[in-house]
C-alpha cells in the first residue's frame, strides 16, 4: 500500500502528463500532423482543436462561353491542367459559382467565376501555396494613384508599407513624383498692380503702428521702476538677451501675434513644408516589385489579387457572389467586398462582389447560432410577423409609397430596411417570423442576394427566426425547394425543409418553452401553401393545402397533446396564401380590408385541422393591404363549435404593390404570455413606428375572444 500522500503525489504527476499528452495529441491533431478525426468525431473537440478546412481554394478565374456552350455545365471553367498545382485529378479541381455574372441578361453568352480548390489530404502531402486573402481592386481608385502604374490596389499598398520604414530612397522617389508640381498661384484681376501695392502699404503701416503701441506700453512699465532699469543697464550682453526673453514673456498672446505678423510683411509668405511623411495627404508609397513578391499577393484576371502561402487557420475556404452596392452577407465568418468586379457586369447598378470565406465551414445549426426559444420570466413570448417584403437583387423600384411625392429617389429595400430596423429596436421581439414573398420574382435575379438582405437585421441581432414560401419567392433561378434549403441553412434560423412525404417545402414546427423549464407553453405551425394552381384550368388562381399536410398537421398536434397532459397552451399557425374562410367578412374583425381576398377556390379541410389541432390564430401574407383580424366561427351553436382568428400581417416591403388609396407599410406583432393563457396583437407602421395601433386582445386564458 502506498501511503495516502505518495498516492496523491502519483495521481498529481500523472494528471500532469495526461493533460499534456492530450494537449500534444489535439495540437497534432489540429496541424493535421495525425488524425483523431478517423477515430473520434470531431464535434466532440474543443473548437479550437479540431482539423481547419477540409479543402483548400488555391486559385480563381474568370470565363466567358458563347452561345453554342452557354448551357454546357463547363461554361467558363478553366481547363483541368490550368492554375496552380495543375491537374490534380480526385483530389480536387475547378469549381463554377453557379451565378451568371450576367445575370442572364445577355442573349448569346454567360460569364462566370470558377476557384480550384484541393483536399486537405492532397495539400498534406504536397505542402505548396493555398490562398489566404483576396484583395479586389479599383482601377478608377487605384490607377489614380501618383506612381502607381500597375494599378496595385490601396488596400494592398497600405499592407505593405505598414511593415515599411520611410528612408532617403523614399524621399527621393516622393520629390522626383512631385518635381513637375507647380503651387496653384491665385490672383485678384480686378486689383490692379497700383491698387495692390497702396493696400500693402495700408495693411504694412497698420502693422508697425500696433507695434509701436506695444513697444511704448513697455517703455511706460520700464519707467516706474528705476531700479530695474539700472539693473538692466549694468548687465552684460548675455544677461541683455535673457531679459528680453523674459520680456517678451511678458507680453500677452496678442501682442505676440501682432509682432509675429509683421515678421512676414517684407515679403510672400513662404511656403509650408511638411517634414514628417505620415502628415502628407493624399500620399501613398508605392511599393517596388520586389516587395510585392515578397508579400506574396499575385494579381489574377479582373483586377483579383490572391495572398499565397502555407495553410493557416483562416486560409481561403469558400467564395460566393452577391450583386449591388446594397448587397450584405451578414453570415458568420463570410466577408464581403466591398468594391465591386467592375467591367463584368451587365448593368453598373447589379456589379458582381466577392463574398469570401475565412477558415472551416461554420455550422449555422450548433447552439451557438440556435438560442433558446422560451418565455421570458415574466411568461411573456413576443412574435414580430414581417409579410411581403419583396427584396429585389439591386436596390429595388419602391411602387405605390407613400406619401407620393416621396417616389422621386425612392430605394425600396434600403427604405424597408430602416423600417425594420426601427421597429425592431422599438419592440425588441424575441422571435420574427417572414410568412412568404421575401424574394420578388422576376427583380431578383440572384434570390440569394435578396434573401440575405431580407434577414440581415436579425442575424446582426441575433434574432431567431423562421420563414415559409410564398408565391413569388420561387419565381427566379431557384426552385422551391432550393429556396428552402437555401434559407434553412442560415444561422439563427430555425426552418426545416420538412418531411419529404409532406406536399410542399417548409412544413414545420417551433415550441416555445415556459422560462427555466422544459415544459412547452406554445407551440407555432409553418405551413407551405404553395404557389399558383397547377391546375388553372380546372381550378385557376392559386393552389392549396393538400391531404398530406392536413394529415401532418394533426399527428403533430396529437402528439403535442400526448407530451402536455392536458395542460392547455397557446398554438398558432403561419403560412403565406390566406384560408377561403378569409372571405367570411361578415364576422367581427378588426383592422382594414383593402383589397379582394386572393384565397384558393379550391375548398380543403385546413381550416378544420386547425381547429382539431388547437390553432387560435392564424396570420398570413399575401394580400399586401389588408392587415385586419377576424374571428371566424365553425359549427356554429354545436357541441362542435371552434373559434379562431384569421390575421393578416400586412404588406411591409416598398418594392411590393401598395396603392388601394394610399396603403402604408406595416408590420403585425403578437405577444404571448404563458402565464395568464393571453395572445395580444397590435401593428406598426411606417409612416409613425413609434405609435401601435389596433391593439387586440384575441386569446384569454386560452379561449378565443371573440368580442372587437
Amino acid at each position: 500500500m502506498f501511503p495516502p500522500r505518495r498516492l496523491l503525489r502519483g495521481l498529481i504527476y500523472v494528471s500532469i502528463l495526461a493533460f499534456f499528452v492530450l494537449f500534444a495529441l489535439l495540437m497534432a491533431n489540429r496541424r493535421r500532423i495525425i488524425h483523431l478525426d478517423e477515430f473520434l468525431p470531431s464535434k466532440i473537440m474543443p473548437l479550437y482543436f479540431q482539423p481547419g478546412s477540409d479543402s483548400y481554394v488555391v486559385d480563381i478565374a474568370v470565363g466567358d462561353c458563347n452561345i453554342l456552350s452557354k448551357n454546357s455545365a463547363k461554361c467558363g471553367v478553366p481547363r483541368a491542367s490550368d492554375g496552380l498545382y495543375g491537374d490534380v485529378g480526385t483530389n480536387g479541381g475547378w469549381v463554377r459559382v453557379e451565378k451568371d455574372l450576367l445575370l442572364g441578361k445577355h442573349w448569346t453568352s454567360k460569364r462566370y467565376l470558377s476557384v480550384k480548390r484541393i483536399s486537405s489530404e492532397y495539400y498534406e502531402r504536397n505542402r505548396g501555396d493555398v490562398i489566404l486573402d483576396i484583395a479586389v481592386g479599383d482601377p478608377e481608385e487605384d490607377c489614380a494613384i501618383r506612381g502607381n502604374k500597375k494599378c496595385i490596389p490601396k488596400s494592398i499598398m497600405t499592407e505593405i508599407n505598414m511593415k515599411h520604414i520611410f528612408n532617403e530612397e523614399d524621399l527621393a522617389n516622393l520629390r522626383d513624383l512631385n518635381k513637375d508640381e507647380k503651387p496653384n498661384l491665385q490672383t485678384d484681376k480686378s486689383k490692379s498692380a497700383l491698387e495692390y501695392n497702396k493696400d500693402y502699404e495700408q495693411r504694412k503701416n497698420e502693422k508697425y503702428k500696433a507695434l509701436a503701441d506695444v513697444q511704448s506700453t513697455d517703455s511706460e512699465k520700464s519707467e516706474v521702476s528705476d531700479d530695474k532699469k539700472t539693473s538692466a543697464a549694468s548687465t552684460n550682453d548675455k544677461d541683455a538677451s535673457d531679459q528680453s526673453k523674459e520680456d517678451s514673456s511678458d507680453l500677452s498672446s496678442e501682442e505676440k501675434e501682432t509682432i509675429e505678423d509683421t515678421d512676414s510683411i517684407d515679403g510672400l509668405d513662404k511656403r509650408y513644408v511638411e517634414k514628417s511623411h505620415h502628415n502628407l495627404k493624399n500620399y501613398m508609397r508605392i511599393p517596388s516589385d520586389q516587395e510585392i513578391a515578397d508579400s506574396k499577393w499575385k494579381k489574377k484576371s479582373n483586377n483579383i489579387w490572391v495572398k499565397l502561402g502555407q495553410a493557416t487557420d483562416d486560409a481561403v475556404s469558400g467564395v460566393d457572389i452577391l450583386f449591388g452596392e446594397d448587397a450584405v452577407d451578414p453570415r458568420p465568418n463570410w466577408d464581403l467586398a466591398r468594391t465591386p468586379l467592375k467591367k463584368l457586369a451587365y448593368s453598373s447598378s447589379l456589379q458582381p462582389r466577392l463574398s469570401i470565406r475565412k477558415g472551416e465551414k461554420v455550422d449555422y445549426k450548433s447552439l451557438n447560432y440556435l438560442p433558446k426559444i422560451q418565455f421570458n420570466a415574466e411568461g411573456k413570448f413576443k412574435v414580430l410577423q414581417v409579410a411581403d417584403l419583396h427584396f429585389s437583387t439591386g436596390v429595388g423600384v419602391c411602387r405605390d409609397p407613400v406619401p407620393e411625392e416621396s417616389a422621386k429617389g425612392c430605394e425600396a429595400d434600403p427604405r424597408t430596411i430602416s423600417f425594420l430596423n426601427r421597429v425592431l429596436d422599438i419592440e425588441k421581439p424575441d422571435f420574427v417570423v417572414l410568412t412568404g414573398d421575401q424574394v420578388f420574382g422576376d427583380e431578383a435575379p440572384d434570390p440569394e442576394t435578396a434573401l440575405l438582405k431580407a434577414v440581415n437585421p436579425f442575424i446582426k441581432r441575433q434574432i431567431p427566426f423562421a420563414i415559409t414560401l410564398g408565391n413569388h419567392d420561387d419565381e427566379s433561378i431557384l426552385s422551391r425547394e432550393q429556396m428552402m434549403n437555401l434559407a434553412s441553412s442560415l444561422p439563427y434560423l430555425l426552418a426545416t425543409v420538412g418531411p419529404e412525404i409532406v406536399d410542399g417545402f417548409g412544413n414545420y414546427q417551433v415550441t416555445i418553452n415556459k422560462n427555466g423549464s422544459k415544459k412547452m407553453g406554445a407551440v407555432l405551425y409553418f405551413l407551405d401553401s404553395h404557389s399558383r394552381s397547377k391546375q388553372p384550368k380546372s381550378n385557376p388562381g392559386y393552389d392549396w393545402f393538400k391531404e398530406s399536410q392536413v394529415d401532418w398537421l394533426q399527428m403533430q398536434a396529437m402528439a403535442k397533446k400526448d407530451a402536455v397532459r392536458g395542460n392547455s397552451f397557446l398554438s398558432m399557425a403561419f403560412f403565406h396564401i390566406p384560408l377561403p374562410e378569409y372571405r367570411n367578412l361578415d364576422q367581427p374583425r378588426v383592422g382594414q380590408h383593402k383589397e379582394g381576398i386572393t384565397a384558393p377556390k379550391y375548398q380543403t379541410k385546413m381550416r378544420e385541422a386547425l381547429g382539431v389541432a388547437g390553432v387560435q390564430v392564424v396570420s398570413c401574407g399575401h394580400d399586401h393591404a389588408n392587415d385586419f383580424c377576424l374571428v371566424d366561427t365553425q359549427n356554429q351553436d354545436s357541441d362542435a363549435q371552434n373559434l379562431m382568428w384569421l390575421c393578416y400581417g400586412g404588406g411591409a416591403g416598398e418594392g411590393g404593390y401598395g396603392g388601394y388609396g394610399g396603403y402604408i407599410r406595416r408590420v403585425r406583432v403578437f405577444e404571448l404570455n404563458s402565464n395568464e393563457k393571453t395572445i395580444e396583437t397590435w401593428k406598426r407602421a411606417e409612416n409613425n413606428p413609434d405609435e401601435k395601433f389596433d391593439q387586440q386582445l384575441v386569446v384569454e386564458q386560452g379561449s378565443v375572444v371573440t368580442s372587437v
